[in-house]
Protein backbone atom coordinates (compact mmCIF):
# COMPACT_ATOMS: atom_id res chain seq x y z
CA UNK A 1 0.00 0.00 0.00
CA UNK A 2 1.78 3.16 -1.08
CA UNK A 3 1.34 6.24 1.65
CA UNK A 4 1.83 9.99 1.14
CA UNK A 5 4.30 11.81 3.23
CA UNK A 6 3.38 11.46 6.72
CA UNK A 7 0.08 9.48 6.69
CA UNK A 8 -1.10 6.07 6.31
CA UNK A 9 -5.07 4.89 4.84
CA UNK A 10 -4.80 1.72 5.57
CA UNK A 11 -7.77 -0.73 7.02
CA UNK A 12 -8.15 -4.59 7.56
CA UNK A 13 -11.09 -6.26 8.28
CA UNK A 14 -11.81 -10.02 9.29
CA UNK A 15 -15.29 -10.55 9.02
CA UNK A 16 -18.36 -12.24 7.87
CA UNK A 17 -21.01 -11.14 5.37
CA UNK A 18 -24.04 -9.81 6.15
CA UNK A 19 -25.33 -10.31 3.22
CA UNK A 20 -24.78 -11.77 -0.46
CA UNK A 21 -22.79 -9.56 -2.81
CA UNK A 22 -24.38 -6.36 -4.57
CA UNK A 23 -23.21 -6.61 -8.15
CA UNK A 24 -23.21 -4.36 -11.16
CA UNK A 25 -21.40 -3.18 -14.12
CA UNK A 26 -21.36 0.79 -14.74
CA UNK A 27 -21.68 2.04 -18.48
CA UNK A 28 -18.25 1.69 -19.15
CA UNK A 29 -18.51 -2.03 -18.31
CA UNK A 30 -16.44 -1.61 -15.29
CA UNK A 31 -17.31 -4.61 -12.23
CA UNK A 32 -18.40 -2.79 -8.83
CA UNK A 33 -19.43 -4.96 -6.20
CA UNK A 34 -20.49 -4.13 -2.71
CA UNK A 35 -20.51 -6.05 0.50
CA UNK A 36 -21.57 -5.16 3.78
CA UNK A 37 -18.81 -6.78 6.80
CA UNK A 38 -19.52 -7.64 10.43
CA UNK A 39 -16.80 -7.41 12.77
CA UNK A 40 -17.34 -7.61 16.87
CA UNK A 41 -15.24 -5.77 19.28
CA UNK A 42 -15.55 -5.80 23.21
CA UNK A 43 -18.30 -3.61 24.55
CA UNK A 44 -17.83 -4.37 28.46
CA UNK A 45 -19.40 -6.64 30.91
CA UNK A 46 -22.94 -7.47 31.86
CA UNK A 47 -24.42 -7.92 35.47
CA UNK A 48 -22.88 -10.91 35.60
CA UNK A 49 -19.80 -10.53 34.49
CA UNK A 50 -19.61 -12.17 30.97
CA UNK A 51 -17.71 -10.19 28.44
CA UNK A 52 -20.17 -8.62 26.07
CA UNK A 53 -19.71 -7.93 22.22
CA UNK A 54 -20.98 -5.04 19.58
CA UNK A 55 -21.07 -5.47 15.85
CA UNK A 56 -19.61 -3.04 13.59
CA UNK A 57 -20.93 -3.15 10.06
CA UNK A 58 -18.62 -1.77 7.48
CA UNK A 59 -19.21 -1.55 3.96
CA UNK A 60 -16.66 -2.78 1.23
CA UNK A 61 -16.31 -1.56 -2.63
CA UNK A 62 -14.28 -3.94 -4.86
CA UNK A 63 -13.74 -3.04 -8.64
CA UNK A 64 -12.63 -4.84 -11.87
CA UNK A 65 -11.53 -9.12 -11.63
CA UNK A 66 -11.34 -8.66 -7.76
CA UNK A 67 -15.31 -7.40 -8.01
CA UNK A 68 -16.47 -10.94 -10.42
CA UNK A 69 -14.78 -13.34 -8.29
CA UNK A 70 -16.20 -12.26 -5.01
CA UNK A 71 -20.08 -12.26 -6.80
CA UNK A 72 -18.76 -15.40 -7.61
CA UNK A 73 -17.55 -17.01 -4.72
CA UNK A 74 -19.25 -15.24 -1.90
CA UNK A 75 -22.59 -15.53 -0.40
CA UNK A 76 -24.09 -14.02 2.88
CA UNK A 77 -22.00 -15.68 6.18
CA UNK A 78 -18.96 -16.28 4.09
CA UNK A 79 -16.03 -15.34 6.31
CA UNK A 80 -13.41 -12.80 4.85
CA UNK A 81 -10.31 -11.05 5.54
CA UNK A 82 -10.71 -7.43 3.54
CA UNK A 83 -7.45 -5.00 3.16
CA UNK A 84 -7.90 -1.69 1.59
CA UNK A 85 -8.11 1.83 2.39
CA UNK A 86 -10.77 4.60 3.78
CA UNK A 87 -12.61 6.39 1.46
CA UNK A 88 -15.54 9.42 1.83
CA UNK A 89 -18.07 9.90 -1.36
CA UNK A 90 -20.25 13.23 -0.56
CA UNK A 91 -22.91 14.96 -2.65
CA UNK A 92 -26.05 17.33 -2.17
CA UNK A 93 -29.11 15.18 -2.11
CA UNK A 94 -31.45 16.10 -5.17
CA UNK A 95 -34.56 15.41 -3.08
CA UNK A 96 -33.78 17.92 0.00
CA UNK A 97 -30.78 19.30 -1.01
CA UNK A 98 -28.98 18.36 1.97
CA UNK A 99 -25.29 17.59 1.70
CA UNK A 100 -24.58 13.58 2.56
CA UNK A 101 -21.26 11.31 3.01
CA UNK A 102 -20.86 7.84 3.29
CA UNK A 103 -17.50 6.09 4.23
CA UNK A 104 -16.63 2.87 2.88
CA UNK A 105 -13.53 0.34 2.57
CA UNK A 106 -12.05 0.43 -1.27
CA UNK A 107 -10.52 -3.36 -0.72
CA UNK A 108 -7.06 -3.91 -2.73
CA UNK A 109 -6.95 -7.13 -1.56
CA UNK A 110 -10.07 -10.27 -0.21
CA UNK A 111 -8.78 -13.41 1.17
CA UNK A 112 -11.99 -16.56 1.04
CA UNK A 113 -11.36 -17.53 4.34
CA UNK A 114 -14.08 -20.61 4.25
CA UNK A 115 -13.01 -23.66 3.48
CA UNK A 116 -14.26 -25.18 -0.24
CA UNK A 117 -15.80 -29.04 -1.42
CA UNK A 118 -12.67 -30.91 -2.89
CA UNK A 119 -9.69 -29.05 -1.94
CA UNK A 120 -6.58 -31.04 -1.00
CA UNK A 121 -6.08 -32.36 2.24
CA UNK A 122 -3.52 -29.56 3.04
CA UNK A 123 -5.56 -26.92 2.04
CA UNK A 124 -8.48 -28.37 4.62
CA UNK A 125 -5.95 -28.65 7.62
CA UNK A 126 -4.83 -24.44 6.48
CA UNK A 127 -8.55 -24.14 6.97
CA UNK A 128 -8.90 -25.78 10.19
CA UNK A 129 -5.96 -24.42 11.48
CA UNK A 130 -7.32 -20.45 10.87
CA UNK A 131 -10.75 -21.62 12.40
CA UNK A 132 -9.03 -23.01 15.37
CA UNK A 133 -7.44 -19.69 15.50
CA UNK A 134 -10.85 -17.53 15.87
CA UNK A 135 -12.42 -20.72 17.48
CA UNK A 136 -15.36 -19.51 20.05
CA UNK A 137 -16.12 -16.93 17.87
CA UNK A 138 -20.10 -16.52 16.09
CA UNK A 139 -21.51 -14.87 13.46
CA UNK A 140 -22.52 -12.23 14.64
CA UNK A 141 -26.20 -12.11 12.30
Amino acid sequence: MSQVKGTVNAVELLGWLGADPEMRFLASGTALCRLRVATKHPAGQDAAGNREYETDWTSVELWDKLAELSNTYLHKGSRVRVSGSLRTDSWTDKTSNQPRSRTYVRAEDILFLDARPGLPSEAIAAAEETEALVEGEEVPF
